[in-house]
């Protein structure tokens, strides 16, 4: 977990210090057990193609840990019959001039599509099946043709047990990936 912090306080040596020590503070890695894109087929409750549309970030209860609530507008329900809208909460994100970042927990950017493997979540909203693992961000390309790329493959900080690795899908145009999960749902409900 990342956090970044600003001190205020009187002039001297200390204060300026403490900001060059603490500034950015890399506390720990995330290690994460491989989820097989056939799991995070299986084991998502929900999956969609979705546009990030708003952000709001917030401090936990008990003010250690800061989450962020993105809202999503939903495209395409490919699994789990979702219309409309629906909210992503995952762990990180900045209140103020603090800020909180967790290797490999999901991010979005408002605007952006993703395609989404979503489990339920506390109040209402939704988390990412494998952490960051079940988010897909949609690329548009210069020739038009749209791509997907995996979060989890360009995030830093994260050890992956399990034998595998994030599977570069960059490869494969975004139709040719929905496909392809159409056709593993369609595997598992014949089991």
């Amino acid at each position: 977990m990342r956090k970044r912090a600003v001190l205020r306080g009187r002039g001297g040596l200390f204060p300026a210090l403490a900001v060059l020590f603490l500034a950015e503070v890399n506390l720990e890695a995330t290690t994460l057990v491989y989820l097989p894109f056939e799991k995070q087929c299986s084991e998502a409750k929900v999956i969609v193609v979705a546009r990030a549309v708003k952000q709001i970030s917030a401090w936990d209860e008990t003010r250690s840990r800061i989450y962020t609530d993105t809202d999503f507008s939903v495209e395409e329900a490919v699994k789990g019959g979702i219309s409309g809208s629906l909210t992503v909460r995952y762990l990180g994100g900045t209140v103020g001039e603090l800020a909180q970042s967790v290797a490999g927990s999901p991010s979005f950017t408002v605007g952006s599509k993703y395609v989404l493997f979503l489990e339920p979540g506390s109040g209402g909203r939704y988390r990412v099946v494998g952490f960051s693992q079940g988010c897909y961000q949609v690329l548009s390309e210069s020739g038009g043709k749209a791509t997907v790329k995996p979060q989890l493959a360009s995030a830093e900080g994260v050890r992956i047990l399990g034998g595998g690795k994030a599977k570069a899908v960059g490869l494969l145009t975004f139709r040719e990936f929905l496909a392809q999960v159409r056709a593993q749902i369609d595997r598992d409900n014949k089991k």
